[in-house]
């Protein structure tokens, strides 16, 4: 049975989580429609500048993405201590960036005096705005419908374009992050769209792979990609790798073989997994086969039974394959 939203999506648990979402139509989101000979190639152009633009707005940070034919995968990660600290202007600014806003709101930032009631509505409204700036429904929203109503246009046609339901998996660990992120940043890879994964484009891994080659191989937070979240063992807020030993990490799980995948990379295998203190063979299994591996949970077992602990849950519904994925 499909669980409910709240249930899946609870800060006080995680706030990474893995996102997918799909196209409805038999036409890919983006690529060539064989049936139509039609190229939709240029919609993977409009998926990425909105969704790397949102970051801006949103208290929400990209870890990682990959933008597929038909559907497309992120992994994010929420920073509610960072909307808790904006102030009301800052909220509002930020909402009037999606929204025209209220009347109320549009006065406040006019610089109008406002009444007490009108100052009562706005601490209300404001809260409101905070809250959704938080929310990965919002986010995905706004992702989603102006995605829609380009295609629409462009199909000349109406109704739904992607699923009513994006898919969430909730992240509870280090490793599992580590895991869901070269998941998707392969995708490519395994769907033989590209050889190698810094050739892939409106990805993640190209973004982080160029500016790494462009900054003459630095893992410092500067010189990385200002819209995805950084890579660094220096900062706790920041992924807990280097952007050197997190491609090698790519690069090595991409020349495995995965369960159902005909693609990978055709090279030699680096020795990285030691610095990383994760074990090659439970790492390796829980990054190829993510989807068959987890239901609504991703990380060590450890962690996941911690999570129903706190949580007071009896079981994992549709939680599938070893309790030890990750390693104890």
């Amino acid at each position: 049975m499909t669980k409910a939203r709240k249930r899946l999506v609870n800060y006080t648990a995680t706030t990474k989580y893995l996102i997918t979402c799909r196209c409805v139509r038999r036409a890919f989101l983006c690529g060539k429609d064989e049936y139509t000979n039609q190229d939709f190639e240029h919609r993977r152009a409009w998926v990425e500048d909105i969704l790397l633009k949102l970051p801006s707005i949103f208290a929400i940070d990209i870890a990682s993405y990959a933008i597929m034919n038909n559907h497309y995968h992120l992994v994010i990660s929420v920073n509610v201590k960072q909307a808790e600290s904006w102030s009301a202007a800052e909220v509002i600014k930020r909402w009037h960036q999606l929204y025209t806003g209220t009347m109320i709101s549009r006065a406040f930032l006019d610089g109008s005096k406002l009444n007490p009631q009108e100052r009562i509505l706005l601490a209300e409204t404001v809260e409101i705005w905070r809250n959704r700036l938080i929310n990965i429904g919002w986010f995905m929203k706004n992702i989603n419908e102006p995605i829609s109503r380009l295609s629409n246009i462009e199909d000349n046609c109406t109704g739904k374009f992607w699923e009513g339901r994006y898919k969430s998996k909730a992240i509870l660990d280090d490793e599992g992050l580590l895991a869901a992120m070269v998941y998707v940043d392969l995708n490519p890879v395994r769907a033989q769209m590209t050889k190698t994964p810094e050739e892939s484009e409106y990805t993640s891994i190209k973004k982080r792979s160029e500016c790494f080659k462009k900054s003459n191989h630095s893992n410092l937070v500067k010189d990385q990609p200002n819209d995805l979240l950084p890579l660094s063992k220096h900062c706790k807020t920041h992924i807990q790798i280097s952007t050197k030993a997190y491609l090698e990490l790519v690069d090595w799980t991409g020349k495995q073989s995965a369960e159902s995948k005909k693609g990978k990379i055709d090279s030699e295998l680096p020795d990285i997994l030691t610095r990383l203190d994760l074990s090659e063979t439970l790492f390796l299994n829980a990054s190829l086969n993510i989807n068959n591996s987890f239901a609504n949970l991703i990380g060590k077992a450890s962690s996941i039974d911690q999570h129903f602990s706190k949580f007071g849950l009896k079981r994992a519904c549709g939680w599938v394959k070893s309790l030890s994925v990750l390693g104890l």
